[in-house]
């Protein structure tokens, strides 16, 4: 079923054809359209993820899906953190932007050893217990397996450009007065 289908579905409820969220999340293409249309609006979701046979059976686990969720979102939470301690300044906000995108996308087409990397941490109960995941020591491990030294030149590169940008701007902007 496609997002036309699900639309015309939605808009007759009287129909027999009622769908379920298991409906959804099952259909590959509904699920291809919703990431895309998530991503044209900034939306940062984990649902276009492309683990294979795996993706299965994490979609069906609704616990490990939640768990991945609230990785996810720790993983974006701790390169924050780590951004900010290097004390980059203005050009801090696009590193962590190109960073969460860089991790989304390692996450998205995971490497095998990413892939049982961070499927040992989404059956480490400990580790699931409040809204973030409090162990930096694991997220660290997990970020330096996710972001090569070519994802940091990446992070370092737009960072810099950023700044050159907003200094240039500045100097012929504001015609630097002597």
């Amino acid at each position: 079923m496609n997002h036309h289908e699900f639309n015309e579905n939605h808009d007759n409820p009287g129909q027999n054809n009622q769908l379920t969220p298991m409906d959804l999340l099952l259909d590959e293409e509904f699920l291809r359209q919703s990431v895309e249309a998530e991503e044209l609006v900034g939306g940062n979701i984990g649902a276009g993820l492309n683990w294979g046979s795996a993706f299965d059976d994490l979609m069906l686990n609704f616990e490990l899906m939640g768990r991945f969720t609230t990785l996810r979102i720790s993983l974006n939470r701790e390169v924050r953190l780590l951004l900010n301690d290097w004390n980059l300044g203005t050009a801090t906000k696009i590193a962590v932007k190109t960073a969460r995108a860089r991790i989304l996308e390692k996450l998205r087409l995971p490497t095998s050893k990413v892939r049982q990397s961070l499927l040992l941490t989404l059956e480490n109960d400990e580790l699931y217990g409040e809204e973030f995941i409090s162990n930096h020591e694991v997220l660290r491990e997990l970020l330096e397996l996710l972001l090569t030294p070519q994802d940091w030149e990446t992070i370092a590169a737009v960072a810099a450009d950023s700044l050159k940008q907003q200094i240039i701007h500045q100097a012929v902007g504001e015609k630097i007065s002597a």
